[in-house]
């Protein structure tokens, strides 16, 4: 299977303490692997939901800067920053810059669905 970024539909993430949040499921389970590659796009001023869950995230900063919350400590990221958060860390990313913040996350089988 190969495929391009361009053809997978950017999917607005709602909830409680979101904003400005797109994600794109690379690829994941109905593809034939076991877990989920995704991209999410942070827009300016924007933010992920500060939260936590069983699961590890694996993550690397294609472009952009801000902030990465874990367990009440602050890491600034930009273009080429990698951050692993272990599962059961409260955590979220903050776009800091001017531009949109955008970066590839890496998650086990239980961390995503379609």
């Amino acid at each position: 299977m190969v495929r391009h970024e361009s053809e997978i539909t950017p999917l607005p993430m709602q909830g409680k303490e979101i904003e400005g949040v797109m994600k794109q499921i690379l690829i994941g389970p109905r593809d034939g692997y076991e877990g989920y590659l995704r991209v999410f796009t942070v827009a300016p001023g924007g933010h992920t939901p500060y939260h936590q869950h069983p699961w590890w995230h694996a993550n690397y900063v294609l472009s952009g800067e801000g902030i990465v919350h874990i367990d009440g400590k602050d890491y600034p990221v930009r273009a080429g920053s990698v951050a692993y958060i272990e599962g059961g860390k409260s955590h979220n990313f903050a776009n800091t810059g001017t531009a949109p913040l955008k970066f590839i996350c890496l998650v086990p089988p239980e961390g995503d669905s379609y």
